[in-house]
Formats: structure tokens, sequence, C-alpha cells
């Protein structure tokens, strides 16, 4: 294939911005990677492939190759166009929030094949999940997952302090987050370093959660009975954990947090943190 001007691919638009008058630089998710390329024309009022190259979809694309910028698109057909994650707000904001995360953490050029699954198919569970309960365990059973893959795995099974490494047992606790160790502390190993930066407490309950958003397929873990306490406290850890690798909050997790304390304002239901 390398030696070919013309190859297909399979890729998820995860970022698109505009260059010059009528081209559109797409950031797509692939199972061979994370990679930029450019659609010409594609803002034109009669562009064929403006459909094809929607935010979130799913489009199986020919790309021709160029040496001296973008590889660019020459044909594009959707797979799976994901329509609902730009027709609702709540949707489509998780969508950006799933999406952004992808592309912070993996660099182009990096990425695989379950990376694109896992984004493949939380993008069509957000499409079919009732809002609330269900869409916030599905994006923390995400997290779980993508940090796995891209070599941030958070350790929930067995204790990070210095030299501890004992089993942490749920009926024991309170346990903390240690996210600079890279998981759950002990509560003797968390009693002695509860008052450093960083460290925060992390209920039984939380941490139970935590391990189940990490191993159990979702299609069990969404029939869970979580409490919405303990399903706020399983999102600020995992905030916490996420904010401390990449040094700073998500955009698109700020703004989903406005949107989610907005409707259960208006339902009157829950609390976000």
């Amino acid at each position: 294939m390398a030696g070919k001007r013309l190859y297909q691919i399979d890729a998820i638009v995860i970022r698109r911005r505009d260059q010059g008058e009528a081209d559109r630089v797409l950031t797509l998710c692939t199972p061979q990677g994370k990679v930029a390329v450019i659609a010409k024309g594609v803002r034109k009022v009669h562009s064929r492939k403006a459909g094809h190259l929607e935010l979130f979809a799913h489009t199986r694309l020919v790309l021709a190759r160029s040496r001296s910028s973008w590889d660019i698109v020459s044909q594009a057909e959707t797979v799976e166009p994901h329509t609902s994650l730009r027709g609702d707000l709540t949707r489509g904001t998780y969508a950006r929030y799933v999406a952004e995360l992808y592309d912070r953490f993996v660099a182009e050029g990096e990425g695989g094949e379950p990376l694109f699954d896992l984004l493949r198919r939380t993008l069509g569970y957000l499409c079919e999940a009732k809002p609330g309960r269900e869409m916030n365990l599905l994006v923390r059973a995400y997290e779980q997952r993508l940090l796995a893959l891209v070599g941030f795995r958070p350790e929930w099974e067995w204790c990070v302090g210095d030299g501890c490494g004992q089993r942490l047992r749920e009926e024991n606790g309170p346990f903390g987050l240690a996210p600079a160790q890279g998981g759950a502390l002990c509560p003797a190993c968390y009693r002695a370093v509860r008052h450093w930066p960083g460290i925060v407490p992390l209920s039984p309950a939380a941490l139970q959660l935590l391990r189940a958003c990490q191993r159990e397929p979702f299609s069990r873990l969404r029939e869970r009975p979580v409490p919405p306490a303990v399903l706020n406290e399983v999102e600020r850890a995992a905030r916490h954990y996420i904010t401390y690798h990449l040094e700073q909050d998500l955009r698109s997790g700020v703004f989903l947090r406005r949107v989610r304390r907005e409707e259960e304002r208006y339902d009157g239901s829950g609390n976000v943190p």
C-alpha cells in the first residue's frame, strides 16, 4: 500500500477546521492511528463529500497521498452517520467529550485499532443510551478503557502507596486516590499522605464502581443500580485523575457539566459537581 497514491481507510471525524475559502482540515481516528487530512472544496454548496464528513461520523475514505501537505480526501462514503449526536445537545456534548479525550491523549500517528473500536462503539452507544445515569456510566467506562489503552491505566486492585502493594478490600476504606502514583491507596497509606497535594478521598462504593467501569462490558454496566452520589464521586475522581495527567481540564468536560446542571435544574433531579 505504501507505493500506491490512492488508499482506503475507515475513519471517525473527531475535529474539523476551515482552511482557505472552501477546504476543511479533518482530524481522524482510524484503525491505523490518528491522522489529519484535507477535504478540498468540501464547504462549497454543491460538494458531494460534505454530507459524508460530518463530525462523529464513521466514514470510509479514499485518500490521495501528498508529499508536501495533508493527504487529500478523494472519495467518502458514510458507514454510520451517528446523526443523533449532532441533533441533540446533550448527546452531542458527550460525543465532543469522548472525542476530545481521544484527541488529547493520542498524538498524531499514534493510536490503533483498539482505540478506533472503543471510540466507534462508544459513539454508537451514545446514540441509544438513556440521558442521565446511563450516559454517565458509559462515559465513565470509556474513560477507564481509554486510559488503559494509552498507557495511563489506573490501579484499582492494589495499593499504589510507596512500598505497600497490598490488595484493596472494599470492606475496609476509606481509600485515597493518588493520581501521581497512578491509582488508589489503602486506608493506612491514605491516612499517611492525606494532606499531600493531589491526594483525594475515595469511598469503597466509588472504588467498586471504578473497577466495574474498567472491566465490565457496558451491556452489563448499564444495568447496575448506582446511587447518584456514588456516580458523582466517580466522575470527580476520574476528572481529577485525567486532569492531573493532561495538566488541565478538558473544555468539552466543563461545558458538559454546565449542560447537565441546566438539565437537572430544569427537571429537579440530582446534583452535578
